[in-house]
């Protein structure tokens, strides 16, 4: 009810010229839209996880819709540092890319160039070095191509599931326990996802030979800071901590390699899934850390902490209603539900024994 809401009022505000007027505000001109981006789909990502991935066409069409409404995309480093000092321009806009996926290499990039956009890519960097599919995506990709059939796998399942929603559901949950249970290494994962491949009949091989949720190796993000492309931190195992000591080592680990990389200055960190901890603030400023991205929607005002900084997280989920209302900058007027963290998703970010308390403390994405 809320969202068919908030696009009616959307949708009310372009008839009534109220977005046009607000788009041309001093208001707006004093404040900066961050979008996000997850991945850019090889072939049908964009089906199996719409609130996470965009097809080509969408992604250029979103950057053409930038350009049609006047904004002026800038680097990120000098979008917050006018932010701040005041001087943005009119409908200034800065463009990230979260994690560094080999999708971003193969097809974000060619149209970021295409449009001459600058733009972020946050890079997490232990599957960079292990360049094979990340566990968590392949887990439930491989699941959804094997939608109603039934896996049968011994090792994880007492019994055979069909994978409808709900046994996809079932699976997955038992695959991933399976793993932090165990403990496994990166190869250990690797070997249970050929595993599920194989009882799926999917030819696993070939979707590694394609890079199917991979992320790029250290030579391709090389080639891209060369090109421009701004390489910023993420941690190095795409996880969180409320121990300082593993926390601050998680970028230490993750500085040293994007170092490797690029000559530019590593000041700008991405939380993973956007989730963060009051704690977690004077930890990035003593790793000297400027700026951290979270996946909160809204536009970045000069009163906004450096450190909490929103973005919007577009998808193939989100309509061009939506859209178009945070380019203007109305939909940053209109109620948001609060976002919440799940035990399960907490389980996949955080080093730590898990304490239910501990979601009442945690922010992130919607």
């Amino acid at each position: 009810m809320l969202k068919q809401l908030k696009l009616f009022t959307l949708q009310a505000a372009d008839r009534l010229g109220a977005s046009s007027l607000l788009a041309r505000s001093g208001w707006r001109r004093h404040r900066l839209l961050i979008l996000c981006y997850h991945g850019v789909s090889l072939e049908d990502e964009h089906v199996w996880n719409p609130g996470l991935y965009v097809s080509t066409g969408l992604l250029r069409d979103r950057l053409d819709c930038l350009r049609r409404a006047g904004c002026e995309v800038l680097p990120l480093s000098e979008a917050l540092g006018r932010l701040y000092e005041g001087s943005l321009p009119a409908r200034g806009v800065a463009l990230t890319f979260d994690d560094g996926t080999y999708d971003f290499y193969q097809q974000a990039f060619p149209i970021l160039k295409e449009f001459q956009f600058p733009a972020t890519m946050y890079l997490t960097t232990s599957y960079c070095e292990y360049n094979r599919p990340v566990f968590d995506l392949m887990c439930g990709y491989l699941l959804w191509r094997g939608r109603d059939r039934i896996l049968t796998l011994r090792e994880v399942l007492p019994a055979p599931v069909l994978l409808d929603g709900a046994g996809r559901l079932q699976a997955e949950r038992a695959l991933k326990a399976l793993v932090r249970r165990q403990s496994c290494s990166e190869s250990q994962k690797d070997e249970l996802l050929a595993s599920l491949a194989a009882a799926l009949a999917i030819d696993y091989a070939e979707l590694c030979r394609k890079r199917l949720l991979h992320l790029v190796n250290l030579a391709e993000a090389r080639e891209l800071a060369a090109a421009g492309i701004d390489i910023q931190l993420h941690t190095h195992n795409h996880r969180i901590s409320r121990h300082k000591e593993r926390f601050t080592r998680e970028i230490a680990e993750n500085r040293a390699r994007v170092e490797q990389v690029s000559a530019g200055t590593l000041r700008h960190f991405c939380y993973p899934s956007g989730y963060y901890m009051p704690e977690f603030l004077p930890w990035l400023r003593a790793a000297g850390i400027h700026s951290a991205t979270t996946c909160e929607p809204g536009l970045a005002s000069p009163k906004c902490d450096p450190l909490l900084l929103p973005r919007l997280v577009d998808s193939s989920e989100l309509s061009w209603s939506e859209f178009g209302g945070w380019v203007s900058g109305v939909a940053a007027w209109l109620p948001r539900r609060p976002s919440r963290i799940t035990e399960g998703h907490l389980l996949q970010l955080m080093d730590d024994e898990i304490d239910p308390q501990w979601l009442d403390g945690m922010q992130g994405a919607a």
